[in-house]
């Protein structure tokens, strides 16, 4: 077991985590402090890690458009989630009674977190008046304990009905894709100890593992250079990501997918050196153009210049005088 101290200047937290086979929990802690001087709607605990993935409580002070207090679990990594891919996660927040802790408010509840639905709780935790009451021991020296267990499968839960083609079995290991299959043989074959390291994991887990890496070998075998957009290299680094979370021995592929993603930031340097060089190239010619026009105009008035001084030759010394009847 590991323990992780978190403290910030409102509020204090602590991190227990276990991690058996193919399950990881952990306990975060959340003091929050100056709870009557919380004005936003919203109200964010530090972030914790549970599984590898980054997880926050959540709560609404004032209450969700409800008179209770709001309190729910953050995905904290949502909007990097793969497509197709969750986060599941079983919980249970607790709202801690400081005076008797046979009265802290304890409810569970379990999800599967996708991008656009990063937070789930409840919206109806405890009666705000209830919470104030001050007698009633939640709420001391103006602050209240929440905490949260969770659990969570160690590894990527892959949506069966979002898969893009027909899912078929993989040497009795697990059902993937069946596009992947071809690109999983090439590999097992020249690299077996894929198949060795995750013998005593269960099935599920298995097919979770051996999907995340077809999905990035599929990539990489269809996905040429010169379609490595901005877009494409963040869903490379995506897809490397997730497949690091099933801790396969990748050391023979990893120097290539940095290799890609490296080439890739390089390209776009040179790319961006060339749009400067191109804009700079234009504002000196746009520049010249400018000076050639200010050239004409230029002989233009001295030829003005000089057609006005002919018409006004005087002695400058003689005087000016005034007419005479």
């Amino acid at each position: 077991m590991k323990t992780l101290c978190l403290t910030t200047e409102s509020s204090v937290g602590r991190m227990e985590e276990e991690e058996e086979e193919d399950l990881v929990s952990g306990t975060f802690t959340w003091r929050i402090d100056n709870f009557s001087t919380l004005n936003k709607q919203t109200h964010y605990s530090d972030v914790f890690v549970v599984g590898g993935y980054k997880w926050r409580i959540l709560i609404f002070p004032k209450g969700n458009n409800v008179d209770y207090l709001s309190v729910y679990l953050d995905f904290a990594e949502a909007s990097t989630l793969p497509s197709g891919s969750t986060r599941y996660a079983k919980f249970r927040l607790t709202l801690v009674n400081q005076v008797d802790s046979k009265k802290s408010i304890t409810k569970d509840t379990e999800h599967e977190f996708v991008a656009n639905e990063k937070d789930w709780g409840f919206t109806s935790f405890i009666l705000l008046s209830e919470l104030c009451d001050h007698d009633k021991g939640y709420l001391v020296n103006d602050f209240c304990v929440v905490e949260v267990e969770v659990s969570v499968r160690n590894g990527i839960k892959i949506l069966e009905d979002q898969e893009t083609g027909e899912l078929i079995d993989f040497r009795g290991l697990g059902r993937v894709e069946k596009t992947f299959v071809p690109f999983l043989e090439e590999v097992c074959s020249s690299y077996p100890s894929l198949l060795e390291c995750h013998k005593k994991r269960s099935r599920t887990f298995i097919q979770c593992a051996f999907t995340a890496l077809g999905r990035l070998l599929c990539f990489l075998k269809t996905t040429k250079a010169k379609d490595m957009t901005r877009d494409a290299c963040k869903r490379l680094q995506l897809l490397w990501e997730e497949l690091e979370t099933f801790k396969f021995d990748l050391v023979w592929l990893e120097p290539h997918v940095q290799s890609v993603l490296v080439m890739k930031r390089r390209a776009g340097r040179v790319d961006r050196l060339r749009e400067d060089v191109e804009i700079l190239e234009n504002e000196i010619k746009r520049r010249r153009d400018v000076l050639a026009a200010a050239e004409v105009d230029l002989e233009a008035a001295k030829r003005d210049l000089a057609k006005a001084e002919e018409e006004f030759k005087i002695d400058m010394d003689t005087e000016l005088g005034y007419p005479l009847p």
